[in-house]
């Protein structure tokens, strides 16, 4: 029989009906990174673990099973955070959702876990949403082996300069652009393959250090890096949607009407 683990320190990361009273609960969890487990009778209403099965708190965590498929059998609750509200709150089902589609199952991921707590703990206390957002992006491409050198130039052992442009290309880094009207091998395949005007997704050398040290001070810079994380991040998913995206599209649309109403 597998030995049973308690008190492990975790997150839900979203809940759904299983069969007639129970739940499949995934979690985040300090030790074992991602994976799945059913919550026995928790969808009862008399269950003493309906209520505490809430997303963005930290939890302690008891299971136990031979199955690959093990069995939730006790949740403590952590230090209690204050709930995320509005852009925070889907903010957070954002990140959610990264974990649950880019991570491996049962893969340990100690350095993500502290990064994830620090970013809801940021959000819980109403901290800027951007910045919070892009160095947690940072560290799950970090954890993936897919974060290039922000000092480096891709493919060659020069530094980055500060005075020129680049464009990021998988696998290879941040390639420098002396002339747009005769671009470097891989442009017009990144062309191809990016949505929206390349010219867009081009970064300056200084915005790039600027990052390598995570100032994101600068307006510029901090949308630089949105644009530069959601490319690495959409070729990691490899063409998945990613549902809160689309929910955060939704809201702010809502938002603009109901502004445009008054």
């Amino acid at each position: 029989m597998a030995t049973p683990v308690s008190r492990e320190p975790a997150y839900l990361l979203h809940s759904r009906h299983y069969r007639e009273t129970s739940l499949l609960v995934d979690i985040f969890s300090l030790n074992y990174g991602v994976l799945r487990l059913v919550a026995k009778g928790a969808h009862r209403s008399s269950s003493p673990l309906k209520g505490l099965l809430q997303p963005f708190q930290p939890l302690l965590l008891a299971w136990q099973g031979r199955s690959e498929l093990k069995n939730l059998t006790d949740i403590e609750l952590g230090s209690r955070l204050a709930p995320l509200r509005g852009d925070y709150l889907y903010s957070g089902l954002y990140l959610n959702e990264l974990l649950s589609k880019l991570l491996h199952t049962c893969q340990p991921a100690p350095t993500l876990f502290s990064a994830y707590a620090d970013a809801l703990g940021g959000m819980a206390n109403k901290d800027s949403l951007e910045p919070l957002l892009r160095v947690f992006e940072f560290n799950v491409l970090k954890e993936l082996g897919a974060f290039p050198s922000f000092t480096q130039e891709g493919g060659v052992e020069r530094d980055i300069d500060a005075f020129a442009s680049y464009f990021w290309l998988p696998e290879k880094g941040f390639i420098r652009i002396d002339n747009l009207s005769n671009p470097p091998s891989g442009y017009a395949e990144f062309n191809q393959n990016v949505s929206g005007a390349a010219n867009r997704h081009i970064i300056k050398g200084s915005q790039l250090i600027e990052l390598s040290r995570l100032d994101l001070s600068c307006k510029e810079t901090r949308l630089a890096a949105k644009r530069l994380s959601r490319l690495m991040i959409d070729h990691l998913l490899g063409g998945k949607a990613l549902k809160s995206r689309e929910l955060i599209a939704k809201t702010r649309e809502l938002k603009k009407y109901g502004a445009s109403r008054k």
